[in-house]
């Protein structure tokens, strides 16, 4: 690593420990269709890729001419057939084949939207500015996203051979002009972009973390190596100066490196002076890229590459895989939106490119319902809770005691750049719903109701969608993510 800033380095690490922190009918007991593959599993076994040698790079119906023959190949590697391939080469002219056939995305620039968002959120750091350099999301995963500010050094790369500059020296993350220290107002953009991007990749075993990790845990030495990751470059634009020419983009990354045994492809850059130095436009872009490496194309329609999404507040919704710059509510996609061009499951792709969803973390029935331990305080109990919504199918289960009285409720997804949005529900002891809250332009909810007996009651929280995908809704797919809940009920009699 390149280490352009120097930084105290603390003993404390902070983590968000995520394990620890359509609607459904009344079918709920029944409802645990948690069938997705969980943890850290080998990727797949991808075709072998062609030997292939080009001039140089290429992209559009160049690009189909170039592969020919092989092109079915480059396809199966990618996990496409080749009809999805071919129109995505000549529709997307994000695309290109590096001088080996690789695919390897240049985003196109996107000024207008990065302009006419909004960050939503206070600035300023959240932790110690000590721990800036020390954030994980799940350090236990054995993947890892490495959210790189602080300055890199490429070498022997594609990216070194394609751009004719070898090294690359990419310049720390800086706003105020001095490159030797990071200010405060840089460690709270720093820390929020991580806590952003934590949030998109929370429900999978992957580590989104801000330290370096040692490079055993980055590099993939063999396919039965199941430890590795990638790092994402946040600096400067580099291209201006090199013999290929200024991108003018956002960033580019490689397409399904993530669990490559080479390091060819490898990291994936954004470039934070051409997205306005915006902590919402770096963190979009960064998951962004992060998603190339992982796999996954870009979600747009028959006019545009990039989908910049619909409807407004905070249910204003876009894919991760289209452009957010401007939408609060931004989710992974398998294009069930108006004219969707890519209809490819991210979830299935990621887990095909080395990230798998995580371990569910709370039961999904009522007998697998975890009891939740209250505080008692002036005649009522309070009882909270963290979690994560792994999965559209995951449905998480709490059963709780209460007296006679008046049952609070409160269910928030995570406070920045969520992704969840939540319906909770209030069950009596044999199941039947009594209450639920699902507010329409929200993404929480709450629940306020007098419960007539004394006894056990559950509560279950999961994602859902919103109206009609197909004009300004969504649906549950990509409604996954981190969520905090707080009971309170009446003490029971002794």
């Amino acid at each position: 690593m390149m280490r352009l800033r120097t930084f105290q380095r603390l003993s404390i690490i902070a983590t968000l420990g995520l394990a620890s922190i359509a609607h459904a009918q009344n079918d709920t007991q029944n409802d645990a269709r948690n069938d997705a593959p969980r943890g850290a599993q080998a990727p797949r076994e991808k075709p072998a890729f062609p030997s292939l040698r080009f001039n140089d790079r290429s992209n559009g119906e160049k690009a189909v001419r170039n592969l020919g023959a092989a092109l079915p190949a480059v396809a199966a590697h990618y996990g496409k057939t080749p009809e999805e391939f071919r129109r995505q080469l000549l529709e997307d002219r994000s695309v290109w084949l590096d001088k080996e056939g690789r695919v390897f995305f240049v985003e196109a620039p996107l000024g207008a939207e990065i302009t006419s968002g909004s960050d939503l959120a206070p600035p300023g750091a959240v932790y110690p500015l000590d721990q800036t350099f020390f954030l994980h999301s799940r350090p236990s995963s054995k993947r890892k996203i490495y959210l790189d500010f602080n300055g890199h050094r490429t070498s022997g790369t594609s990216w070194n051979r394609s751009y004719g500059v070898d090294p690359i020296v990419s310049p720390a993350f800086d706003l105020d002009g001095i490159p030797s220290t990071f200010n405060s107002t840089e460690l709270g953009v720093i820390q929020n972009v991580w806590r952003r991007v934590a949030e998109d990749y929370a429900p999978f075993d992957v580590d989104v973390t801000t330290e370096e990790p040692p490079a055993d845990q980055m590099t993939r030495l063999s396919s039965s190596d199941l430890t590795f990751g990638v790092r994402v470059v946040i600096t400067k634009n580099f291209t201006a100066s090199t013999p290929r020419g200024n991108c003018g983009c956002g960033g580019f990354a490689y397409l399904g490196v993530f669990d490559s045994t080479s390091e060819s492809g490898k990291p994936a850059f954004v470039f934070y002076d051409n997205l306005g130095s915006r902590e919402k436009a770096i963190a979009e872009a960064v998951s962004h890229e992060a998603g190339h490496t992982v796999g996954l194309s870009h979600d747009g329609t028959s006019t545009t590459g990039y989908y910049s999404g619909h409807g407004t507040g905070p249910t204003g919704w876009a894919p991760i895989m289209g452009v957010g710059y401007s939408r609060e509510l931004v989710q992974f996609s398998k294009g069930e939106y108006y004219n969707a061009n890519n209809k490819e499951d991210d979830f299935a792709m990621m887990h095909g490119n080395g990230v798998s969803v995580a371990v569910d973390d709370f039961g999904n029935t009522f007998e697998t319902a975890a009891t939740l331990a209250g505080t008692a305080q002036n005649g009522l109990n309070s009882f909270g809770v963290k979690g994560v919504v792994e999965s559209p199918a995951d449905l998480d289960v709490f059963r709780f005691t209460s007296g006679i009285g008046t049952v609070s409720i409160s269910a928030t997804p995570f406070e920045r750049s969520p992704n969840l949005d939540i319906v909770i529900r209030l069950h009596d002891a044999s199941g039947n719903v009594i209450a639920s809250a699902n507010p329409l332009d929200y993404l929480n909810g709450s629940i306020g109701f007098s419960v007539p007996t004394a006894g056990t009651y559950y509560l279950s929280i999961r994602g859902t969608g919103k109206g009609n995908p197909l004009s300004t809704g969504y649906t549950a797919y990509g409604s996954i993510g981190r969520y905090a809940i707080s009971v309170s009920a009446p003490l029971t009699a002794n």
